[in-house]
């Protein structure tokens, strides 16, 4: 008989918005019950040092004996000055109020390292309580980390958070690392979403289907039956990645994203300037990422905001973006063989944003005809924000019995990897 566990799963995605925490049920294969979910959100500070330490990573191609010797806070004041248009003095200020806030004197790399897996530990302590449940109930907990490179090519990518930490602070046994192995193997590392999608809709007999989920970068999965050999999936282009740049930068940090499209709604698309991002918005190693070959995977800082958006005002700006998010998900159906699913489903933050979902619906049902089925996950009885938590609740147990994580059709890769990295607690389990 397949145990059925209880699992916790953690996500902290290229938004850098907070931290996702699920509790499911599984047994690895199809078996999922979701009991509890909380989400805590991120201060500006936690953001920003999160952010200055992306900024830093990719300076240094990932090459993290480098990146410690790095005085982290030149790093952060440089940040600081380009994103949020501060002024010298004003970054001085910034960088003091940070400290407080902290409570320490000086801010370094290993400080946000150490930072976001105490975040994380914290919130394992949340979600457990609101659940009613005790660690030593807990079977393991699925520990994504923050990603902050990623360059498949290169066969590097960067979460950081301490997974050994994680383990020993809340006396469950943690998996984390997951995408390593499959980068050293010769694939892309992402997604991981897909082998999840596929057990929630055969679960819920949702077969065929197309999910496509919206966070800082878009993936799509397309399902055609309960075979984990015959799925698809790939990460079309930007979600909220470059949208949250640009209001980060005209808002001088103010407003972090465009809430529930408050700016973009009021908007209107240019289309000289969406061509312009086209055109010249997401590179990858050289080339224009949108016109490459799935599999393939996008890392957020390969976003760039085009010199073009200047002439365009706030609302028109994020309305032209929130445009290109779409456009870009709905051209890279060029890489799939027809007949198109006629059912999707919208999970992640960036349908919570109304522009961006209303370009979507629109663009996608031109090209797969007005009767596509569109739902969000919430209409179709997922939980959309505890979604990506749950993903690597599940990659977890996966990992812990030895059952594949990604598939050629998912990440590339030759052969299924099993990937991820167990930490045991150096303390006993609390009762």
């Amino acid at each position: 008989m397949v145990r059925i566990e209880t699992v916790v799963g953690l996500m902290s995605g290229t938004s850098m918005d907070g931290i996702d925490a699920a509790v499911i049920k599984t047994d690895g294969h199809m078996y999922i019950e979701e009991i509890g979910y909380i989400s805590v959100a991120y201060h500006p500070y936690i953001q920003q040092l999160l952010k200055a330490a992306e900024a830093l990573v990719r300076q240094y191609q990932g090459t993290l004996e480098q990146v410690i010797k790095v005085d982290f806070e030149v790093t952060l004041n440089q940040y600081l000055q380009k994103t949020l248009n501060l002024s010298e003095v004003d970054v001085i200020i910034h960088i003091h109020a940070i400290k407080k806030y902290l409570g320490i004197k000086k801010v370094s790399f290993e400080t946000v390292i150490q930072l976001s897996t105490n975040l994380h530990s914290e919130t394992v302590v949340e979600v457990l309580k609101k659940c009613h449940l005790k660690p030593h109930q807990i079977y393991t907990i699925g520990y994504h980390g923050q990603t902050l490179y990623h360059n498949p090519k290169q066969k590097i990518t960067m979460q950081i958070g301490d997974g050994q930490q994680l383990a020993s602070s809340t006396g469950i046994e943690v998996v984390s690392d997951f995408r390593a192995k499959d980068v050293q193997a010769g694939g892309q590392g992402a997604p991981f979403a897909p082998l999840y999608h596929q057990a929630l809709a055969v679960r819920d007999g949702k077969i065929p289907l197309a999910v496509l989920n919206c966070g800082g970068i878009s993936n799509i999965t397309v399902i055609k039956d309960a075979n984990p050999e015959s799925l698809v999936g790939f990460d079309p282009g930007p979600g909220n990645g470059l949208i949250d740049q640009f209001v980060r930068l005209r808002t001088q940090g103010k407003d972090a994203m465009d809430m529930d499209g408050k700016y973009g709604c009021h908007g209107k698309v240019d289309p000289i300037v969406l061509e312009a991002l086209r055109q010249k918005a997401v590179w990858e190693n050289g080339q224009n990422y949108l016109s490459k070959i799935p599999p393939k995977s996008l890392d957020v800082g390969d976003l760039h905001l085009v010199p073009e958006l200047d002439q365009l005002s706030l609302e028109d700006g994020c309305a032209t973006l929130e445009a290109f998010t779409a456009d870009a998900i709905v051209q890279s159906l060029d890489f799939m063989q027809p007949p198109y699913p006629k059912h999707w489903i919208l999970a992640g933050g960036g349908w919570y944003n109304p522009a961006i979902k209303q370009e979507l619906m629109r663009r996608l049902k031109d090209r797969i005809g007005q009767d596509a089925d569109i739902k969000t996950a919430d209409e179709a009885g997922w939980n959309s924000r505890a979604l990506e938590a749950q993903i690597f609740a599940y990659l977890a147990v996966r990992h812990l019995k030895g059952l594949p994580t990604s598939y050629p059709g998912t990440t590339g890769v030759s052969v299924p990897i099993v990937g991820g990295q167990s930490f045991k607690p150096m303390i006993s389990k609390c009762s």
